[in-house]
Parts: structure tokens; C-alpha cells; sequence
């Protein structure tokens, strides 16, 4: 997937999440607004705003994190509550992306279209 066809996912989702309903949206929300950004941060499209992506990749990373510490949501083999996030939570969200595709993978593999964004592509 582009990544402009991403963000609009992205924008997607975060409208989506905020419905009476959307709760069980909000992990992927901000799992996927992080992982986008920090792609933008790491090949900035445009230099002048290259510290503000960096700033925002680390602060969407941290608030994935933060989520995951509160509800226990981790995916990834290393769980939220590891020290080592604490000075790299854009490492944290990469594993937690990787995780998440993975999973989408085998659901798409078996047919599985359990998952809230498999239904509505």
C-alpha cells in the first residue's frame, strides 16, 4: 500500500474510532497513525518540516505505547512494559506494525475477514 493511500486510512480509521462503536478501532488507529508517520519522519518529504516529523512520529509512538501499557494490547514479542521503550518508542511501533501486518497476512491467507478493517475495504 502507498503511502498516501495509507494516511488516508489512517484519517479513516481516526473517524471511524470516534463512533458509538469504534472503540475496538482505537489500538489500530493510533498503531497505524504511528507507523505512518514514522515512515514519513525517516524520508521527509519536505526538509523544513523534518523535525516536526520526527517530533510527531515520537509522540504518536509514545501515545500507541502509552495505550497498549493501560489495556494490556501488545502484539509484538516484546511486551509495552519492557524498559527499552522508554527511550525508543518508534522501535515499539515498528514491532507493533510488524506484528499487526503479519496478522492481516494470515487473515487475508485463510480467508479470515474477522478483522474491523478487512470488512470495510
Amino acid at each position: 500500500m502507498d503511502l498516501l493511500n495509507e494516511i488516508y486510512e489512517v484519517q479513516r480509521l481516526h473517524l471511524r474510532s470516534t463512533e458509538l462503536d469504534g472503540e475496538q478501532l482505537t489500538r489500530e488507529f493510533l498503531l497505524r497513525r504511528a507507523a505512518v508517520i514514522d515512515r514519513l519522519a525517516d524520508s521527509p518529504l519536505d526538509p523544513d518540516e523534518a523535525a516536526q516529523q520526527l517530533i510527531d512520529a515520537d509522540t504518536y509512538a509514545r501515545e500507541l505505547l502509552a495505550h497498549d501499557l493501560a489495556n494490556g494490547t501488545s502484539h509484538g514479542p516484546i511486551p509495552a512494559g519492557d524498559l527499552r521503550w522508554t527511550d525508543h518508542p518508534r522501535s515499539y511501533a515498528r514491532q507493533e506494525h510488524e506484528a499487526w501486518v503479519l496478522t492481516q497476512d494470515l487473515q487475508s491467507r485463510s480467508g479470515d475477514e474477522t478483522s474491523p478493517s478487512a470488512s470495510d475495504a
